[in-house]
């Protein structure tokens, strides 16, 4: 029973979920399983048939798409409380993109047979998950004009400050990749301009390191960066080696 509550609790604190009811919460449980993947496991691959959605309870997924010669582009990280294939659910073509473990990761299954029925007789909650889906389209596209718009230290700006919060300012940001080269990835830029510009906000003191971890200090700088109201051009002199980020087990 324990499990069970455990899920129905990580459900609620979902964007997805967030505007449900105990009782539509309780009802979507019965669609729902546990699954954990080992580093580097595939969720699902590209095309195809969407046959769940999924929420991340602990660990960190990449969803990726794959070019010629296998060149992999990875799209986003999805880490604890997020949801991801939803809009392949109502799509009806298959998933988008990949879905691969980055480190062992527990998730909570939701069969999308089952919970679009479920949908199907609550045309109501319908209108929760357009919303949630608005939000996701929206945080895309700024995702796209940044990498179009941005230089690199804009970039990497940006995406702290995604995950910053300021009600628990001392909170380390989160889903930060074990390996520097899939951040890299994501933001479009190499994984040594990364260290670099992770390296100058440090010397600059709008962050600080713990282990792989990294706390903003100063978002109102690192804001004003973004928006192209301040510049990191000078290099401080002197100063500690460029942050790799990698967790202490993962693979060199």
């Amino acid at each position: 029973m324990a499990a069970i509550t455990s899920r129905i609790d990580v459900l609620g604190q979902t964007a997805l979920f967030a505007g449900y009811s105990s009782m539509d919460l309780e009802e979507i449980r019965r669609f729902t399983r546990t699954a954990y993947l080992d580093a580097g496991e595939v969720l699902f691959k590209e095309s195809e048939p969407c046959s769940a959605i999924y929420c991340v309870v602990d660990g960190l997924i990449k969803l990726c798409v794959h070019g010629p010669k296998n060149h992999e582009k990875i799209v986003e990280f999805i880490g604890p409380r997020q949801t991801f294939a939803e809009a392949a659910m109502f799509s009806g073509q298959g998933y988008p993109v990949s879905a691969i473990a980055i480190e062992k990761t527990e998730l909570i299954a939701l069969d999308a047979y089952s919970f679009m029925r479920y949908l199907h007789h609550r045309p109501d909650l319908n209108w929760v998950m357009l919303a949630m889906l608005s939000r996701r389209l929206h945080q895309l596209v700024g995702q796209v004009k940044s990498m179009c718009l941005h230089n690199a230290e804009q970039k990497v700006a940006n995406f702290l400050m995604e995950y910053y919060d300021p009600d628990t300012p001392d909170r380390p940001v989160g889903n930060l990749p074990a390996r520097r080269a899939e951040l890299a990835s994501v933001l479009g830029i190499t994984a040594e301009t990364l260290c670099r510009t992770i390296t100058n906000f440090r010397k600059r003191g709008w962050i600080r390191t713990l282990d792989s971890a990294i706390i903003v200090d100063n978002p109102g700088r690192l804001q004003a960066l973004v928006k192209g109201q301040t510049s990191t051009c000078e290099h401080p002199e002197g100063g500690e080696s460029p942050l790799r980020l990698h967790h202490p087990q993962a693979a060199q």
